[in-house]
């Protein structure tokens, strides 16, 4: 009577019921669902049930059996795990399982479901992605925004020593400098706000053609002008104009990220010196600085954003967050570059970055 109900609702049903006797070790019943989701004849189960394992995912086995151990010593269980098939396709597979004793107290069977969740885990690991992008663009919007803000907080600090003193020549300058720094946290914020941020697990690549040296010297004056910074920083190029087929925007992050990561760790004697060339079909930017270098044993989680143990103290003690050479790598890696690093402790560092000149 009852695989006869079972029969009727299982027809109407994706699920796979079953009951697994633990004295035989066979099914008593297993519904034709079984078929759909394993791919294996139903009565080769029914006939040897320990096939069943023989398309679990491996990194899955151990868990699987331990589950069905706990589930014979008399606990409900509940359990996901993977099924690969030979085809390499894979799926994701629930079971419930439930302990059933007879009048005396003894287990008897064991039974419940199994079914089919792929599409459910791959909302998952969707939602997960979707998180994980989400934080990774907090982070870099809170990192780069501190460059701006910086440069907004110098030039106050200078308007107010000027107006202490009556001098008002350099207002225009000042005020340029505010508004300049203000457009650059208002086009960072709007491209991180922008759909495809939330859209996408990808980070978005607008590649437009423009002239490096110019936005190079351009970004480089903006940071003298402010008088933020006392390190003197160089632009040099043996060309008037290098055209590239770059993100203007993250091109202008990776160098406020190079500029200021370099003036933490350079002393006002020191230099900071950028060069623009092209080998080839390559453009090249060598980013170098006098500072104190980067101990040999940190230089391999230089890039890892996950990673504290490349976190120092700027100089002056400005607090490290661990995230602005990582943010580099990632905006230089998305553009289709690489990025290559040279440092010796008391001597300084050297970033090289190389960039397709066409996409």
């Amino acid at each position: 009577m009852i695989p006869a109900i079972f029969d009727q609702w299982s027809q109407s049903s994706k699920k796979v019921l079953y009951i697994f006797n633990l004295q035989s070790k066979q099914f008593d019943y297993l519904s034709t669902a079984f078929e759909f989701i394993w791919e294996i004849n139903r009565d080769l189960i029914l006939k040897n049930p320990g096939q069943l394992f023989a398309l679990v995912e491996e990194d899955d086995r151990e868990a699987v059996g331990l589950r069905f151990e706990k589930a014979c010593q008399g606990n409900a269980c509940e359990i996901e795990f993977g099924l690969e098939f030979p085809d390499k396709r894979l799926k994701q597979v629930k079971v419930d399982a439930q302990p059933i004793a007879d009048g005396s107290g003894t287990l008897t069977h064991l039974m419940g479901y199994a079914e089919d969740v792929t599409q459910q885990a791959q909302y998952r690991e969707h939602l997960l992605e979707f998180g994980r992008k989400k934080n990774n663009v907090l982070q870099v919007v809170a990192h780069d925004l501190q460059g701006p803000l910086a440069i907004m907080k110098g030039v106050t600090s200078l308007l107010s020593m000027d107006h202490a003193e009556g001098r008002y020549e350099e207002i225009a300058n000042y005020t340029e400098l505010i508004d300049r720094a203000y457009e650059d946290c208002l086009k960072l914020i709007k491209e991180v706000l922008q759909d495809e941020h939330i859209k996408s697990a990808g980070t978005p690549v607008k590649r437009k053609r423009f002239d490096a040296v110019e936005k190079t010297r351009q970004t480089v004056e903006y940071y003298i002008k402010s008088q933020v910074v006392k390190v003197p920083i160089l632009v040099e190029s043996p060309e008037d104009k290098i055209i590239v087929e770059l993100d203007e925007m993250k091109f202008t992050q990776i160098l406020n990220n190079l500029i200021t990561n370099s003036i933490k760790f350079t002393p006002a004697n020191g230099k900071i010196s950028l060069v623009l060339n092209t080998h080839g079909s390559d453009f090249i930017l060598t980013h170098t600085d006098t500072g104190i270098g980067i101990p040999e044993e940190i230089q391999p989680y230089l890039f890892d954003k996950y990673s504290n143990k490349a976190r120092r103290n700027g100089l002056n003690g400005e607090e490290p967050n661990g995230i602005g050479l990582s943010i580099i790598k990632d905006l230089v890696e998305v553009q289709g570059g690489r990025i290559a690093l040279k440092s010796q402790e008391n001597k300084g560092t050297t970033f090289t970055l190389t960039f397709p000149l066409l996409a």
